[in-house]
């Protein structure tokens, strides 16, 4: 896969960009053989996926799917996190 960064031995990231949002794709390795998946926004808020993975780049592959099938929209939801805008933090 291109562009895809090794950060440690137990994730793997990919960045993908579309209309004009860039959104960081993770796959982490989970206390068993699986990997999980979570799409990270530029707020650092995080879409998570209850299904594991047998591999990272499958996970990646998922993650990369979903933005193109579901557009980013889905993933700038900031619902729930006001507080990472408040200008008193």
């Amino acid at each position: 896969m291109d562009d895809v960064t090794r950060n440690v031995e137990s994730q793997l990231t990919k960045e993908v960009s579309k209309d004009g949002v860039k959104l960081i794709v993770i796959a982490s390795k989970s206390g068993t053989d699986n990997w999980q998946l979570s799409v990270q926004n530029e707020y650092g808020i995080s879409s998570n996926w209850i299904d594991f993975f047998p591999s990272a780049v499958l996970a990646i592959e998922a993650g990369v799917q979903a933005i193109d099938e579901e557009g980013t929209e889905p993933f700038m939801d900031t619902e729930g996190f006001e507080y990472l805008f408040d200008e008193n933090v």
